[in-house]
């Protein structure tokens, strides 16, 4: 597996996992418009190699997430997702400590990200990756239906394997 900038036409084979308007809000949040096209989403999720990251298995992409900067102390993990027939296998796993080592190594001191409460097989990813639920920041306009979660990051050089 490969972990690597994300390109812009990685978004396509994104697209092709979403079936849905509520697949793609649940995904990406209510900023998003569905249907989706590589071009609107391009824009509605901000896309940028610096920002933007693809998992790869030999020539196919596996996994998409982002790392949005919300503060010089905190790097925000965002819409997380593996190709659905893959689902299960350990790719989001990988994908997440990725993005975890990536955040490390820009020198982050944390990493947070939402979760939708129901989704018990992701919280239960992140709980063994290190995040914990944590109580909303006052700001945060989300939903009550979505659990924020955070890790600290001890040092870029204890990355996780």
């Amino acid at each position: 597996m490969h972990f690597r900038p994300a390109k812009i036409e990685d978004l396509s084979v994104i697209i092709s996992w979403i079936p849905d308007a509520a697949e793609c809000r649940r995904w990406a949040g209510p900023a998003v418009r569905f249907p989706l096209t590589p071009a609107s989403l391009s824009q509605d999720i901000i896309f940028s190699p610096d920002n933007s990251y693809g998992l790869k298995e030999k020539r196919n992409l596996v996994g998409f997430g982002q790392l949005i900067h919300k503060s010089e102390q905190r790097l925000h993990a965002a819409r997380i997702i593996v190709a659905p027939p893959l689902r299960g296998r350990g790719f989001g796993r990988k994908l997440c400590r990725s993005l975890i080592n990536r955040a490390a190594e820009l020198e982050y001191p944390r990493i947070s990200l939402n979760v939708y409460k129901d989704n018990s097989t992701a919280i239960q990813l992140y709980r063994s990756l290190g995040f914990r639920a944590l109580e909303r920041l006052k700001k945060d306009t989300l939903s009550d239906d979505i659990c924020y979660m955070e890790k600290r990051l001890s040092s870029p050089l204890n990355f996780i394997r």
